[in-house]
């Protein structure tokens, strides 16, 4: 059997490249005239249409944009829809940081080419996948780079991952890994750190194919502080094809780690404090057209805690972007529990306030269609909070302002991101 290992490794890492680094550290432009490199990449218009086979039986949607034409749903599938969400997710407690830092879909990046703002010395491409929406960055070779950002002591990291490896191929499960890490200042190499958060999650060929593997690894100090026991996740092979989303919290010392609804990670003094993460990178070992591979989208990185019941008790306006739709839809994702569970919390413990609930949308598609899928989204928070987590609904009102209030630019995924929000008001 043609055996390929496939890894990648996810870091928040430190400070600006050393001179050694800038030269490790290759934009696609120059990787791309390395001889010899295997890339994926290919110029063609054929390739931009290229569709790769995610193992589902529906077309891609195109586009990102807010448009409502056949993305709404009626009461009764709402209804459905939200007690879905509340028995596979009713103990999810994860709540994504409120301020956005960082948010990509690759939605502004050429299908077929590497992401424009990342570093990279190796391979990946920005591609579709059948029947799931947005666009993803599939992971082939080599050392990939984020852009540089700034964390603070209180931060969350999501993305959206899937493989598209069929539950009946007799293909090798490739490799995955996820970590933080901070290098230091003096690092000279990629592999070099002083504080680091190893094997978060992380999936490998010499382990049975339907397991992932959770072993943390911190180090402080470039010593080790920490070392758990492996946790073994059963039934990712169910998942093949699919979306898992994957969510990370590091509050200083604290690290929790959930796999879509399952918390798998709680430990109260893992992290060395401070680290001064400010990076992320991949590394993925070589894969061929036509092999296994892992892809992401959606990664999200948010800054502090949702001040939420300071907020709402005292009279104050609170807006999430961490509440989640299904794009073109009204359909709550269920990531969002755990975050709208709390909100519902806070609204009980108001004494009886009214809170009016305001979907935004950003100014992707028709404007009507935008106004009223603001509406419809509200609706949706509405319906999850009084049904299931027993909001009284005479207190809850709902309106939607489309895109007429932006609170950050439509030019950039990230200022997209910030403007799809949910607005409670305190009436």
């Amino acid at each position: 059997m043609f055996k390929r290992l496939f890894y990648v490794i996810i870091a928040l890492q430190v400070t600006a490249v050393s001179a050694s680094g800038q030269g490790f550290l290759k934009r696609l432009g120059e990787r791309a005239a390395n001889a010899g490199s295997d890339l994926l990449i290919k110029k063609s218009t054929q390739k931009a249409e290229k569709v790769i086979d995610g193992n589902q039986s529906k077309k891609s949607k195109e586009g990102n944009g807010e448009k409502i034409e056949n993305g709404s749903l009626d009461n009764n599938e709402t209804q459905k829809s939200t007690k879905q969400l509340s028995s596979s997710y009713s103990r999810y407690d994860f709540i994504p940081g409120e301020k956005i830092i960082l948010f990509d879909n690759f939605e502004q990046d050429a299908i077929g080419e590497f992401p424009m703002k990342w570093f990279t010395t190796g391979s990946g491409e920005v591609v579709k996948l059948e029947g799931k929406d947005n666009k993803w960055l599939q992971f082939n070779s080599g050392n990939m780079l984020s852009p540089t950002m700034k964390l603070p002591e209180n931060f969350t990291v999501e993305f959206d991952l899937v493989v598209n490896l069929s539950t009946r191929s007799s293909a090798v499960f490739p490799g995955f890994k996820f970590e933080l890490f901070d290098r230091g200042d003096k690092a000279k190499r990629l592999d070099s750190y002083n504080y680091t958060l190893k094997n978060i999650l992380y999936f490998s060929n010499s382990f049975d194919r339907d397991k992932a593997v959770v072993r943390l690894d911190s180090r402080e100090n470039a010593k080790q502080k920490l070392l758990s026991d492996k946790i073994f996740l059963k039934g990712f092979q169910s998942n093949y094809g699919s979306v898992v989303h994957v969510a990370i919290s590091i509050q200083k010392t604290r690290v929790r780690l959930w796999y879509n609804a399952e918390k798998v990670l709680d430990i109260p003094t893992a992290a060395a404090f401070p680290a001064n993460y400010n990076q992320m990178l991949f590394v993925g070992g070589k894969t061929g057209e036509g092999y296994p591979a892992f892809f992401i989208t959606n990664l999200r990185v948010a800054a502090g805690m949702a001040d939420m019941r300071s907020k709402l008790l005292e009279g104050e306006n609170f807006v999430t972007n961490g509440i989640l739709f299904d794009s073109n839809s009204d359909r709550i994702k269920p990531e969002s529990m755990g975050l709208i569970k709390e909100i519902a919390s806070v609204i009980k413990e108001s004494s009886g306030a009214k809170i009016k609930i305001v979907g935004h949308t950003d100014t992707d598609g028709n404007a009507d269609s935008n106004l009223e899928l603001s509406k419809k989204r509200a609706i949706s928070v509405k319906t999850v909070l009084s049904k299931e987590f027993d909001v009284d609904a005479s207190l809850l009102f709902t309106d939607g302002k489309g895109a007429a209030e932006p609170v950050a630019s439509n030019t950039t995924p990230t200022g997209k991101s910030e403007n799809r929000r949910v607005e409670f008001i305190k009436m």
